[in-house]
């Protein structure tokens, strides 16, 4: 492993005796933001002076990327609504070696050139960095990134949450996803979101949900899985000191079944704000792209559809759709948002709504016309936190190791 670059991701100013908690999500990140119309009367569209239609974005920029190489695994937003804080993750192939090398990368505004906080090197380690995301309390930032399991034969291992200060990056605690009741073990991570909800400075509690590809420790089926990691983190230690236990089962078996796909059905995204989650999913045998909603806090939680077609909204085809990142904005007194992107074959963004707990239409997934946002493509993120007119950030499909800023769509 290469030397761990130590760096801060963020700059918080928290006065010590008040508790402040922030989500950052990867793919699907939380925060500070704009004020929220409470009155009902803003439908979800930008801010008068906002402009999505092209012109010259706030660009940021990964000045270490290399065209071809590089590939970019997620995004993470974090800071303030006046200074946001914008993460990376991103990934290459080494010659001559079986492990690819994966950059940790932030750059918080006025900046705007991205800089390491920390590289990992797989050397012949083949599990690969998938995700990742950041959250924040007490002034801390912590990073978890999901790493790939094994299910090859006699190389068998679960996928592992790997958690580390940002201003400390080599002092790191790694948690792995076997079931809490032995029952499956998750090898994979297509997806991953976090967020604390609450507490102490000495026990402040956290949510993590996995989706991946899991198998039966003796019997059942294989398939993806959403998984949800219940933690405690003590901001008053370091992560060496114990700052990270496990609430729910152990350091080596922490996940709970949220929900199960079929056997040849794929999650492929998860976002997520409390006990409200996202999820979306192919279903091989009937070829539905379904966005699901899942209220988690049931022991047995029920999904409820909020869109499902064969096509594809990204080419308007009957296909599966290539889903490489999802985010939300949280409506407050509306309908969340849910944004997708796919990949760069197929730039642009999806949007749909749903309110959680009211008795109202879904608004099932389409395209946004906005010009900027038909740039977008592999990995996206914004602030979910304080309702409509948050800023959102996306990988720039027209130019490479570029991270464009725009005002997150209205639902068409």
């Amino acid at each position: 492993m290469n030397t761990d670059v130590l760096k801060s991701l963020l700059t918080t100013a928290i006065a010590a005796s008040t508790l402040t908690l922030t989500a950052c999500g990867g793919d699907s990140g939380s925060g500070g933001g704009n004020p929220t119309d409470n009155s009902g009367n803003n439908p979800g569209g930008n801010n008068p002076g906002d402009n999505n239609q092209g012109g010259n974005p706030v660009t940021l920029t990964d000045t270490s990327w290399s065209a071809g190489q590089d590939r970019i695994l997620g995004l993470s937003y974090g800071g303030t609504k006046d200074n946001p804080a914008i993460s990376l993750l991103k990934g290459k192939p080494v010659s001559a070696q079986d492990g690819d090398e994966f950059s940790f990368q932030s750059v918080t505004y006025p900046q705007t050139s991205f800089s390491e906080i920390r590289n990992i090197d797989n050397l012949n380690d083949r599990q690969d960095y998938q995700e990742f995301d950041i959250i924040s309390a007490n002034g801390k930032d912590y990073v978890i990134a999901c790493q790939d399991g094994n299910n090859s034969t006699g190389y068998e291992q679960p996928t592992k949450l790997h958690i580390w200060e940002s201003t400390n990056p080599g002092d790191v605690e790694s948690i792995l996803l076997a079931d809490i009741n032995n029952f499956f073990v998750v090898r994979g991570c297509n997806g991953l979101d976090a967020h604390f909800t609450g507490g102490s400075s000495t026990a402040t509690a956290a949510q993590v949900y996995v989706a991946g590809y899991s198998e039966p420790v003796s019997s059942g089926i294989s398939g993806d899985r959403l998984v949800k990691v219940t933690l405690e983190f003590d901001t008053t230690k370091t992560i060496d000191q114990g700052a990270v236990s496990v609430s729910a089962g152990t350091e080596r078996a922490a996940a709970e079944s949220l929900y199960q796909a079929g056997p040849n059905d794929s999650i492929d995204a998860v976002a997520a704000y409390g006990n409200n989650a996202y999820i979306f999913t192919y279903q091989d045998d009937d070829a539905y792209n379904t966005l699901y909603y899942i209220n988690t806090a049931p022991e047995n939680p029920t999904p409820v559809v909020v869109s499902q077609s064969v096509n594809d909204v990204f080419v308007g085809v009957a296909q599966p759709m290539a889903v490489k990142g999802m985010t939300l904005v949280q409506g407050v007194n509306n309908h969340d948002l849910i944004y997708l992107v796919s990949d760069s074959d197929a730039p642009g963004i999806a949007v749909a709504g749903y309110r959680p707990f009211v008795n109202v239409p879904a608004r099932t997934l389409t395209t946004t016309s906005d010009t900027l946002a038909q740039r977008c493509s592999d990995a996206i993120t914004a602030n979910p936190a304080n309702g409509y007119g948050q800023k959102m950030w996306c990988y720039d499909s027209t130019d490479a190791g570029k991270i464009i800023e725009l005002q997150a769509p209205v639902y068409p």
